[in-house]
């Protein structure tokens, strides 16, 4: 597990959570990222943050997906170290997200009967009920 520090690292690290491609931006006067929307950030591995950004290669199965993924890791590894290790717990990260989503998606249905609420908001949360339903098939699946 030596080389295991270079993903996880022996302490918590706070990340982002939400790179995704329409948070962060190149500018092309200094040449380097701007990332904006910081109300995800999180204390974790900084691996997590890199499965994040896959989330797409990581849910899909396809030969191209899996292309993807491994285009981003050597281009990652062109820069800095990825420990091999750390590419196989990408599937966990994956599960840690999607446990957290469906938390969150359960605190804001928690208490959301409200007296005077619009039109729209029945058809929101039955929209979000359904799809924590279909989050809940999934974890009883084995992964």
């Amino acid at each position: 597990m030596a080389g295991i520090d270079a993903g996880f690292g022996r302490s918590l690290r706070l990340i982002h959570y939400d790179f995704q491609t329409d948070n962060v931006f190149w500018q092309e006067k200094s040449g380097q990222p701007s990332v904006i929307d910081f109300d995800d950030s999180m204390y974790h591995w900084f691996a997590m943050d890199i499965a994040a950004a896959l989330t797409d290669q990581l849910e899909d199965e396809s030969p191209e997906s899996e292309a993807q993924l491994q285009a981003f890791v050597r281009g990652y590894r062109s820069v800095r170290p990825l420990d091999e290790a750390v590419v196989q717990v990408f599937p966990r990260f994956r599960r840690f997200a999607e446990l957290y989503s469906f938390a969150r998606l359960l605190a804001s249905l928690e208490n959301s009967e409200l007296e005077e609420a619009p039109e729209w908001l029945d058809g929101l949360k039955a929209e979000l009920q359904q799809y924590c339903d279909e989050m809940r098939q999934s974890f009883a699946k084995p992964w």
